[in-house]
Parts: structure tokens; C-alpha cells; sequence
């Protein structure tokens, strides 16, 4: 990690004590940005979820199902860095409730292809209506051209980490 330029003002938050606190170098650190992040985003991300009556780690998977129709089981727990084992847990789940549907590989007999219902289709819309407002409270006063260029940075940060390689495992959830 490289040292923050010295001539930027420190940056300090007050997280809900009345007490501001100087962050210092921490302000320019992902790992720790990342983390307080998503402490924050979590309660709207949960009241999201259960307004749609989805349960952790369903929104990832019918998202991605959505933009990948006939996506194997691995491929889809690859893409969402969960353990194979969590993401046929998932894959039950939801296709109980009628919202996607497995098929056999025609090609490998072995595999499960997975495909949105009309219901589930129905439920994605939803998440990604719900999503965006979210994002639009979550952006509230930061111009559409930083958003992109946020997005931009990160996704770009996600893409050169798979090019290089991750160590350790994937994620419980």
C-alpha cells in the first residue's frame, strides 16, 4: 500500500457518537473502505431483500442466472465467489419457489443449466428497479458522471484482481 499524498486535507467521519474521527491513512484504504461500506449499505440491502422476500445470497444468483441464461451451477458459483455447496443450497431454495429452473446440460449430462421462470423474471425486474433506487439514495449529491466513473474504477479494480489471481477460497456468503 502507498502512502496518501500528504497535501490532502485528513479525512475524518463521525459514526453516529458525536465524535469525529480522523482517519487518516484508512481513508485511502480499500480493504477498510470496503468493509465500513458495506456495514453501512447492509440495512437498506436487508430491508431491500425482504420487501422482496428474498433471502441472502438469492439477489446475486437471480441476477446473474438473468444475464446468463443456461449458466451451470459451477459457473454461477465462480461468478459469485461462493462455495459450490452454498450456491446449490440457493439453487434449491429458489427453484422451489418457482423462480428458476435447472435443466441437464445437453452437451455434459453432468451439469445443471440454469434458466429464469417467468416469475423469476418477474422478481428480477423488481430487485434491479429497487436496486437502482437504492443507489440513487446511496449517490444522493454526487453527479451521474462521478457515479460512472466510480463504478468504472471499481469494476476495473474486480478485473485485474481475476487477471492476476485471488489466494484463499471463495465466500460462505
Amino acid at each position: 500500500m502507498t502512502n496518501p499524498d500528504p497535501s490532502n486535507a485528513p479525512a475524518s467521519l463521525d459514526f453516529g457518537t458525536g465524535t469525529a474521527v480522523n482517519l487518516g491513512w484508512l481513508a485511502r484504504d480499500l480493504p477498510f473502505l470496503t468493509r465500513t461500506l458495506r456495514f453501512l449499505l447492509r440495512p437498506d440491502s436487508d430491508s431491500m431483500r425482504q420487501e422482496l422476500g428474498l433471502d441472502p445470497g438469492e439477489i446475486g444468483v437471480l441476477a446473474i442466472v438473468g444475464q446468463n441464461e443456461g449458466i451451470s451451477q459451477n459457473g454461477l458459483a465462480d461468478s459469485l465467489v461462493l462455495k459450490k455447496s452454498a450456491v446449490t443450497k440457493i439453487v434449491q431454495a429458489i427453484e422451489k419457489r418457482g423462480l428458476i429452473e435447472r435443466r441437464r446440460s445437453e452437451s455434459d449430462r453432468r451439469s445443471n443449466e440454469l434458466f429464469l421462470t417467468v416469475k423469476g423474471k418477474a422478481v428480477t425486474d423488481r430487485m434491479q428497479a429497487a436496486t437502482a433506487a437504492l443507489q440513487d439514495i446511496w449517490f444522493e449529491g454526487i453527479p451521474a458522471a462521478e457515479r460512472a466513473v466510480f463504478f468504472k474504477v471499481l469494476f476495473g479494480i474486480v478485473e485485474g484482481l481475476v487477471e492476476r489471481g485471488v489466494e484463499g477460497g471463495p465466500d460462505e456468503d
